[in-house]
């Protein structure tokens, strides 16, 4: 525009020139020349101002042809030509500048996807994924490498990633601190990146005389270490610290000058390296730069952020694990339950002994499986919260765990608290031991105990009763046979021999209990020893009108018993339950493969078990009665022995089974 003011300027001074020219003729000779003049001076500066231009034009033409822009050399170097070659320059530069700023607005897009995927990332595959895709594909890097440090076998892993014609190949190259040579090993040793420009100058490492990247075409490369945040400073404080034992740390600062020195260093836990990124120019128009430094650092830093992260998770999960193990392979069961008694966790041993599942367990409160005795109730509260609400830790106390609703184990249990961050009382925790063993240990020591007893007893007196007996009732006999009787006197006779058989079926069953004959094993069917115990004592049922029905349950395997044993059990079981219920009661018996939930018997597991269950719908058993229903001598009969049970009860045991009394 300030051509145009130079023109104005001009015609207006001619203007002048004219007028003065009219009004005064005689100073024509002196304003022409002058107007001449100024004209002249005029277009020589404005010549002299545009030569400067053109001047500043080709320095900056020469700068930017410096930096490695396109001129075009055909062009000339007057002022039209200067004045093209400037726009064609700018409009040039401005396409690049475009396409650079849609490359690295793309760039930036995928770093900030890979940030994303990178910071919530806990999984190495999917970490090292992530810097792939953005290395290879997001910048266009064709060959790069992730390396790892394995602290427990002491060395490095790289994972390589090579792209030709199109095709990414992957490979996985372990590597020692032996194998660290040159730019590679300064780099990790120091925790600084560097861009290595002449990759003759300092080569990449060879791991087992192979290169990192076989048939690379790279001139440059760029080595970036990933380092905790702690940063060097927290090498050399542990008195562990091999470089401290060896003097390589710094008496001053504590700090050493190069922390990757020996191969102890790599399995310190308190080394900062954790890895590194490696990139190269191979297969690229051009070489490496310090802007792709700055992209590979930036991706670096995010990168060994998220492994730190990812190392502490790992840790915090292998903690996790171990006590998991712990928990899981405790012997004794464990079950933690909140406030409101809901149970929140239960180990292996608590399962198997409930024989419920987690979700089962984890569904049920702590009432429902912990009782005071085997009826599944609580007497006066929960036993669990007594302890909590007593304030005080509860030690060996014995109560019961539900295994099913009619189905309990004995069991020795302890109660503490579960504590909170602020040491307020957040719940229970129940370690409980099976007492089921134990019980079944004391009583069968209390059985033989008895049986001891029974035998000294047997031994002193069976004879010395047996013998008298046998005269008394013969000479009854004969006295019967042989006089001539009333019918008073017949019925006393009667009376008397109907006592000594009884004295002597309670002599037979005193040697049957103390001096037990060897079981004869063989494989029995259970219909059939049912059977056969029913037809025995059928004219009892038949007397009293009992209803008495069995059924055997699918898939009951036969047994290995004692047939002749096992049927005197039944016979006793089914007389008992049909002399305890009313004229015309029920009695049945059924049979069933053995569950897993029995606790008397869960130490039997893998062997042929069946379960007889003999009911009636008599009045029931009395509480206490049901404590010494098997004890010797212990009848509510008025004829009864005592020993019926009692008998019974060693055969079970012999055969290395249990007997249960439910009522």
């Amino acid at each position: 525009m300030r051509w145009i003011h130079d023109y104005i300027w001009i015609a207006a001074l001619y203007t002048v020139f004219i007028v003065c020219v009219a009004l005064w003729p005689q100073a024509a000779w002196v304003l022409i020349p002058a107007g001449i003049g100024t004209a002249v001076f005029t277009h020589w500066k404005r010549g002299k101002l545009r030569g400067k231009r053109i001047e500043n034009i080709q320095k900056r033409l020469s700068n930017l042809k410096s930096e490695g822009l396109f001129l075009d050399e055909n062009i000339g170097d007057t002022g039209d030509d200067v004045f093209y070659r400037m726009i064609i320059t700018l409009l040039t530069d401005l396409e690049r500048t475009m396409f650079k700023l849609v490359e690295k607005n793309i760039q930036l897009l995928s770093l900030k996807e890979i940030g994303r995927n990178i910071i919530s990332s806990l999984d190495e595959k999917k970490l090292v994924d992530s810097v792939f895709d953005y290395l290879v594909h997001g910048v266009g890097y064709r060959e790069a490498a992730f390396i790892i440090l394995r602290r427990r076998k002491q060395c490095f892993q790289a994972i390589v990633s090579i792209e030709r014609n199109t095709r990414i190949v992957r490979r996985v190259v372990n590597f020692g601190l032996d194998d660290l040579d040159g730019a590679i090993r300064n780099a990790l040793a120091t925790g600084k990146a560097f861009l290595i420009k002449d990759v003759r100058m300092h080569p990449l490492i060879d791991v087992d005389g192979e290169p990192l990247f076989p048939d690379s075409t790279m001139t440059s490369y760029i080595c970036v270490p990933l380092m905790k945040s702690s940063g060097i400073g927290e090498c050399c404080k542990s008195e562990t610290c091999i470089l401290r034992q060896t003097g390589d740390c710094d008496d001053e600062s504590g700090i050493p000058a190069s922390y990757l020195t020996r191969d102890e260093c790599l399995a310190c836990p308190d080394l900062p390296l954790l890895g590194a990124l490696l990139v190269t120019d191979g297969y690229r128009a051009t070489s490496l730069t310090n802007i792709d430094q700055v992209t590979v650092e930036t991706v670096g830093s995010l990168v060994g952020s998220n492994m730190e992260n990812w190392m502490l998770y790992q840790e915090l999960r292998q903690e996790e694990r171990f006590r998991e193990k712990v928990f899981e392979g405790m012997m004794h069961g464990l079950i933690v339950s909140d406030m409101q008694g809901n149970v929140t966790f239960a180990n292996r041993s608590a399962r198997e002994m409930s024989g419920l599942d987690a979700k089962e367990l984890l569904a049920k409160n702590i009432d429902e499986l912990i009782c005071d005795d085997d009826s599944g109730k609580t007497r006066n509260g929960s036993p669990v919260f007594k302890a909590l609400d007593s304030g005080d830790a509860m030690a060996f106390h014995e109560a019961y765990l539900m295994c099913s609703p009619d189905s309990f184990i004995p069991v020795r249990m302890n109660v503490s608290k579960l504590l909170g961050d602020d040491n307020d009382t957040q719940g229970a925790i129940v370690l409980f031991a099976d007492l089921s063993e134990i019980k079944s240990m004391e009583e069968e020591i209390r059985h033989l105990d008895n049986l001891a007893v029974l035998g000294r007893f047997t031994s002193a007196v069976a004879h010395e009763i047996r013998n008298p007996l046998t005269g008394i009732a013969a000479g009854i006999q004969y006295l019967d046979r042989s006089a001539q009787l009333d019918e008073e006197h017949k019925e006393n006779i009667t009376h008397i021999l109907a006592e000594v058989a009884r004295l002597n079926r309670i002599i037979t069953d005193l040697f049957k209990v103390a001096k037990p004959r060897d079981l004869l094993y063989a494989e029995s069917d259970p219909a059939v020893i049912i059977e056969k115990s029913v037809k025995s004592i059928s004219d009892i049922l038949d007397s009293r009108k009992v209803v008495f029905s069995s059924s055997v349950a699918p898939g009951v395997p036969k047994i290995e018993v004692d047939p002749d044993q096992i049927t005197q059990v039944l016979i006793n079981l089914i007389k008992n339950a049909a002399e305890a219920v009313d004229e015309g009661g029920e009695v049945s018996v059924t049979v069933k493969p053995f569950s897993s939930l029995d606790p008397e018997m869960r130490r039997q597991k893998g062997k042929d078990i069946v379960v007889i269950d003999v009911a009636d719908n008599g009045p029931g058993i009395d509480s206490t009665d049901r404590q010494r229903i098997f004890l010797p001598f212990f009848s509510r009969k008025k004829a009864g022995t005592g020993l019926g049970l009692f008998v019974t009860h060693s055969i079970v045991q012999h055969h290395q089974g249990s007997i249960k009394v439910i009522s």
